[in-house]
């Protein structure tokens, strides 16, 4: 089986790619052979770094990555709405537009999900209901994304 050595920063997160590959059939006894074998060919300077171990036919994805997939996941959904919204209302707009959730003079001072040009964040329209709160938005918004075929 093949190990991949990654490098584990003071801040706790993982190297995006592995430092180093090597094979090891025992999974119980991989972090001494790596100790006794593998670590005293790096060089002095990488020798004192932290290290972590994957075997090589599991995920490499570090968590922080599949949060962030999830979360653009969302993203992308909740755009597919709004643009879908924009489309139904027929806003026209002479600029990119951007999908957002705001709280401003422009919707009386409520929560509302609207159109706003991309580069400024200008109102152009109101694309859902007005809410109280930033939770009954999300709460719309999520039946909204639930509805999408």
């Amino acid at each position: 089986m093949n190990w991949n050595v990654y490098k584990v920063f003071k801040n706790g997160k993982r190297a995006k790619a592995p430092l180093a590959t090597f094979e090891y059939n025992d999974e119980s006894g991989v972090n001494e052979y790596f100790e006794a074998k593998v670590r005293k060919n790096f060089s002095e300077k990488i020798r004192d770094w932290n290290f972590t171990l994957l075997p090589e036919n599991v995920s490499q994805e570090r968590p922080e990555e599949k949060a962030n997939k999830q979360e653009e996941d969302v993203f992308k959904k909740q755009g597919l709405v709004l643009s879908r919204f924009v489309k139904k209302n027929h806003v026209k707009t002479k600029h990119k537009s951007v999908g957002g959730l705001i709280f401003a003079k422009a919707t009386d001072w409520k929560w509302q999900w609207c159109a706003l040009e991309g580069a400024t964040n200008n109102y152009i329209a109101g694309l859902s209901p007005r809410f109280d709160n930033p939770t009954e938005a999300h709460q719309w918004m999520d039946k909204q994304v639930q509805n999408l075929t």
